[in-house]
């Protein structure tokens, strides 16, 4: 499929969302899960541990020592998101979705973001870029306290895109 039938299909999935959802009450602090693990913002390091353990999975801190990667148990390869404490408490978590390979997956991986929003009606922003390295687009989805964004990238002399679908909670310093 052509990635402007795939990012029409992105746009009516959001915009059917918008229309037919209703708005979620607030259920306390946003979060973010992780197998059966709910992270919210604010959460000690322990609290994570603690959550993410009675999920089967484990943090891994990165060198800053305020930033650390969700790992399955068992897994050192890939991780299945990011979280970002501040003076000890979570300020930022995002959630990795699987590896997309077709515009189906790409549809049900938005669709199933769209439920988990507390805001069923969401404010996109579109990027792009096309150079010697190849190309990028990026789509960003605000919708409340959460954010999801769809990466496309195709390096180049290579037909093949990478699409990525991230779930985002919270502000990092960078952002």
């Amino acid at each position: 499929m052509s990635l402007l039938k795939t990012w029409a299909l992105v746009g009516a999935v959001a915009l059917t969302s918008g229309l037919n959802g209703a708005p979620q009450g607030t259920q306390g602090q946003p979060s973010i899960t992780y197998g059966m693990a709910k992270i919210s913002l604010g959460m000690t390091v322990e609290q994570v541990q603690q959550h993410l353990a009675e999920a089967s999975r484990h943090i891994k801190a990165l060198s800053n020592k305020d930033t650390a990667l969700v790992y399955r148990n068992g897994e050192s390869q890939d991780f299945e998101g990011q979280i970002t404490f501040a003076n000890g408490r979570v300020i930022y978590a995002d959630f990795h979705m699987p590896e997309i390979k077709s515009a189906d997956e790409l549809a049900q991986e938005i669709a199933g973001a769209i439920d988990n929003m507390e805001s069923k009606t969401c404010d996109s922003s579109n990027y792009s870029a096309h150079g010697t390295g190849g190309g990028f687009s990026q789509i960003i989805f605000e919708c409340g306290s959460r954010r999801f964004n769809v990466m496309t990238v195709q390096e180049l002399g290579s037909t093949t895109r990478t699409v990525n679908v991230n779930i985002e909670i919270g502000q990092t310093a960078a952002q």
